[in-house]
């Protein structure tokens, strides 16, 4: 089973090179090839499958010199002043280690996401960039989680072990896209006002917060510029809490 994942997943990526602007060395970094992989869609959060391959695993790139990692989109921005912060935080403490691995494991990805927060917190980046990159690590426990049900049901304990991480990096990415929006105005992470309104009633009801699940929702149900299919699963996240609030009264 594991070797065809192996070969499977390997024939959705590509060794990209790259170039550390913290510590100027060359390496390369695992990318999806560009149309390879077939989107069949999002989760409730926004999350995205494609088939073959979990694509998040591949967003960040890092350098296994000094540690510096970002998502590709963000990897260059970096000002004189962070990289000389990075060198000294980061890079100065850093264990040099390379990935042989024909594709990233979750356990990989996880790695080098917890790498890039660390990256953004110490630059420090945007609010809303720590957050995303949480969110994004609450994705990968989900893979996790998913692959150690399909592949090793014997192991429950493992998959309950990703599923508490899973659920402490959505609250994580939840109080740090909160306190963004009071300081950051969309487009945030690439959302649009209506896309982050929606996100935000997602995570605040897998957070209990439900009254302010309700308000973020009813915002995407009467914005104008949302598409037809984001104003149904509002109308259908406003109808599930208040179906929930109905039993619990009874």
């Amino acid at each position: 089973m594991e070797n065809n994942n192996v070969k499977d997943e390997s024939n959705y990526i590509f060794d990209k090179s790259m170039n550390c602007p913290i510590c100027d060395m060359d390496f390369k970094t695992k990318q999806v090839k560009t149309g390879k992989a077939r989107f069949l869609g999002t989760e409730e959060d926004l999350r995205p499958k494609y088939t073959g391959i979990d694509t998040i695993k591949y967003d960040v790139c890092m350098c296994p010199y000094c540690g510096y990692a970002s998502t590709i989109r963000e990897f260059n921005n970096v000002t004189p002043k962070q990289r000389k912060l990075l060198r000294d935080e980061i890079g100065s403490k850093y264990v040099s280690m390379e990935h042989n691995e024909p594709y990233y494991t979750y356990d990989t990805a996880i790695t080098r996401y917890k790498m890039a927060l660390l990256t953004a917190m110490t630059k420090p980046a945007r609010g809303s960039e720590q957050a995303y990159l949480c969110l994004k690590l609450a994705w990968l426990y989900r893979g996790a989680m998913e692959e150690v049900q399909e592949n090793e049901p014997e192991l429950p304990e493992r998959a309950d072990y990703y599923r508490e991480l899973e659920e402490q990096y959505i609250k994580k990415a939840y109080a740090g896209f909160t306190e963004a929006l009071l300081k950051e105005y969309p487009p945030i992470c690439n959302m649009d006002e209506m896309t982050i309104n929606y996100l935000m009633a997602q995570l605040a009801h897998r957070c209990g917060d439900d009254d302010s699940a309700q308000k973020f929702a009813f915002m995407v149900v009467g914005s104008r510029n949302a598409s037809a299919n984001a104003k149904e699963k509002a109308r259908t996240l406003i109808d599930e809490i208040r179906e929930a609030r109905q039993e619990t009264r009874e």
